[in-house]
């Protein structure tokens, strides 16, 4: 691959991941409680996780407050990913929501199913979700989230979103899942474009590389496609970005060298063919 082209490929990157984000911007959360900035009020902290570990008496351990939220007057939900393992009895996760009236309402997690169920036992990072609906009164002036557990157990939480309601209902996964998704996506997005450009460079298996492009243009726009549909249903960061963050990549960067390696295979077949008639 020439240093033009080289250029050009990191340029379409840059300016696609520039706009993509901008585009994401929209679906950010109220406010995110990321424990490698925020120190939790209980448990520890390790690698971005904070890790609640009870007793066999058990207890309530608050873990973060947000104090006067900007949430919009429908409602707002507290989404995350948690994780435990040998837990007594019933636990759940709870959100308490206080008022300027001196109304103290909560939100916890004791379905029997689904991202509002209760934890027991061991269970590896599932998705959970607490909702409160406003219905259009006044917003809470102060919003806390912690855990409670009957018995012993450990607990394990991850990055804390505050959203508007509706935003996280029906994800498609988590953003975990998006996390790696996004990881994968990316790397065998790389491996492929080195392939293309060393086969390209060398003016080598003209289909593959030619039709490699293609699927890849195609594929990214399958990928955009799929992402404006998330959006237009308020799939969660986690869910658009890294659909509409790859679609986008393969289409400008495939879409806009495909011309020019087309081009590039019909010039070195064209000499080729003069120096046959040459000799």
């Amino acid at each position: 691959m020439s240093a033009r082209m080289r250029r050009t490929v990191a340029a379409m990157c840059l300016v696609t991941a520039l706009a993509l984000t901008a585009c994401g911007a929209s679906d950010e959360p109220v406010t995110t409680i990321d424990w490698s900035k925020t120190e939790p009020l209980a448990g520890q902290v390790s690698d971005g996780t904070v890790r609640i570990t009870s007793s066999a008496s058990g207890g309530a351990f608050p873990l973060a407050t947000v104090e006067e939220p900007d949430v919009p007057a429908e409602g707002y939900v507290v989404v995350g990913e948690v994780r435990y393992e040998d837990v007594a009895g019933r636990a759940f996760l709870e959100m308490w929501s206080e008022f300027p009236d001196g109304g103290r309402y909560f939100s916890r997690t004791l379905a029997a199913e689904g991202p509002q169920a209760w934890m027991s036992g061991s269970s590896d990072w599932r998705r959970f979700e607490l909702p409160f609906f406003l219905e259009g009164g006044p917003a809470p002036e102060r919003i806390t989230v912690g855990v409670v557990l009957p018995g012993a157990g450990n607990v394990d939480l991850g990055r804390l979103e505050l959203l508007p309601l509706g935003s996280a209902k029906g994800a498609w996964w988590s953003d975990r899942t998006g996390g790696l998704i996004g990881g994968i996506g990316g790397g065998l997005i790389g491996v492929l474009g080195a392939l293309i450009g060393w086969l390209g460079s060398r003016r080598r298996a003209r289909t593959l590389v030619l039709g490699a492009m293609k699927a890849g243009v195609a594929l990214g726009v399958l990928l955009l496609a799929t992402g404006v549909a998330a959006l237009a249903t308020s799939q969660p960061y986690g869910v658009t970005y890294p659909m509409l963050l790859s679609g986008g990549i393969l289409v400008a960067v495939f879409g806009g060298l495909l011309p020019g390696t087309r081009r590039a295979y019909a010039d070195h077949e064209l000499r080729r063919m003069r120096a046959l008639d040459q000799s």
